[in-house]
């Protein structure tokens, strides 16, 4: 893989920890909220831990869908001398990014039918 390109990535990465920062901060903060919830049955506070909760859910899918983006542009990019080893290796990071793409989208959308906090998931 050409250095700059490398770069790139690494600078865009930079960019998603610190995007995680944020949505580290909003799950505490919709904790909170749902904690409010649970102590005075307050419906808008249910409200504000939902609407953050499914922000943050949409957040990291599009974090899923670009690693998916850079993992399958990476097999295109395979060499025909490349080793069975990073073959291998670039079919697993694919499908490790499909698979969390896919439990985002499932935890998505149980959260937004989600009526009450009884039916809690933890948030991936």
């Amino acid at each position: 893989m050409n250095i700059g390109v490398k770069l790139q990535r690494l600078n865009t990465e930079d960019l998603i920890w610190i995007v995680y920062l944020f949505i580290a901060l909003a799950a505490l903060i919709s904790d909170q909220y749902e904690r409010n919830y649970l102590k005075t049955n307050n419906p808008n506070s249910q409200k504000k831990f939902k609407l953050i909760n499914i922000t943050v859910l949409t957040i990291a899918l599009f974090i899923y869908l670009y690693f998916i983006i850079l993992n399958y542009d990476d097999i295109k990019h395979l060499k025909k001398e490349a080793t069975r080893k990073e073959v291998i290796t670039s079919h697993v990071a694919l499908i490790a990014a499909l698979l969390f793409f896919i439990g985002g989208i499932l935890t998505w959308i149980a959260e937004i039918n989600r009526n009450t906090p009884d039916n809690d998931f933890g948030i991936i």
